[in-house]
């Protein structure tokens, strides 16, 4: 274990060091800042190495919403429903309250699966009716996650997004980012479960909120230029570290359909 734990905080510190502090989570009040250094999507509201963002409910439902949009989907897609919901006044608890779930799917229809995620997001809105933002701030870590997860259509990896992010506090978000990583990393088995291997980041580093932010959003950035399902092991600067070379599945041989002949 304590081999596992060293690994993991090297890791840190060496895509900390390449990559720079990324500044999540982006919002829309912080576009003008002209800050994006994940070189991916249109958003430019990210906020490099300040972690009192959110300070506002607005921004905190705006985190949740694009916590519910992403699943599934790039965040290039969440966004642009993100974008189109703001255009239209809809971040709000009160709007989005109002809005039928056929109008509001229509809103999100960039993000995919935009029926049940329209279903989820009602879902989020009666549960704040109960369970204001300003009261499950207050909340410890398990009691808040519970609460979460008690909302059908979120799931683990959302509540754990939403608590880090919006709610700033420090838990460590397990997505297939970092199964895909620390598995062909060979530090953990990628079969392992959600838990394990949140368990296995919670013992390695400070508890501290900062760390669990930049860290998984730096786990992101690399898996997303480079660690792709494809890896461009090429490109890698970490790639010393594999423990095994990465082997693809060739592609399948297509039959030429010009070059067959007919027999009759």
């Amino acid at each position: 274990m304590e081999k596992i734990k060293s690994e993991i905080q090297n890791l840190y510190q060496i895509l900390r060091k390449h990559y720079g502090a990324q500044g999540w989570w982006p919002l829309l009040r912080l576009s003008r800042n002209n800050i994006n250094p994940t070189l991916r999507g249109s958003y430019s509201g990210y906020h490099p190495n300040d972690y009192n963002i959110p300070d506002q409910p607005k921004e905190v439902l705006e985190i949740m919403l694009g916590a519910i949009l992403t699943q599934n989907t790039s965040w290039v897609n969440a966004e642009k429903a993100l974008f189109n919901l703001e255009s239209n006044k809809m971040i709000s608890f009160e709007s989005l309250h109002k809005l039928s779930e056929e109008k509001l799917a229509l809103l999100i229809k960039s993000s995919g699966y935009y029926n049940q995620k329209a279903k989820k997001i009602h879902n989020l809105m009666s549960f704040l009716t109960k369970n204001p933002i300003s009261t499950i701030s207050q909340l410890d870590i398990i009691e808040l996650r519970s609460k979460l997860l008690s909302v059908k259509g979120i799931g683990p990896e959302t509540a754990d997004s939403i608590i880090l992010y919006a709610f700033k506090k420090p838990i460590f978000v397990i997505d297939a980012y970092t199964k895909r990583l620390f598995g062909r990393l060979n530090i953990i088995q990628q079969s392992e479960s959600y838990d394990h291997f949140q368990m296995i980041f919670h013992a390695s580093l400070r508890n501290e909120t900062p760390v669990f932010n930049e860290y998984h959003a730096l786990i992101v950035q690399h898996c997303a230029h480079i660690c792709t399902a494809k890896p461009k092991c090429e490109l890698c600067f970490i790639n010393e570290k594999c423990a095994k070379n990465i082997k693809l599945k060739p592609k399948k041989k297509t039959r030429n359909k010009k070059s067959i002949k007919k027999s009759w």
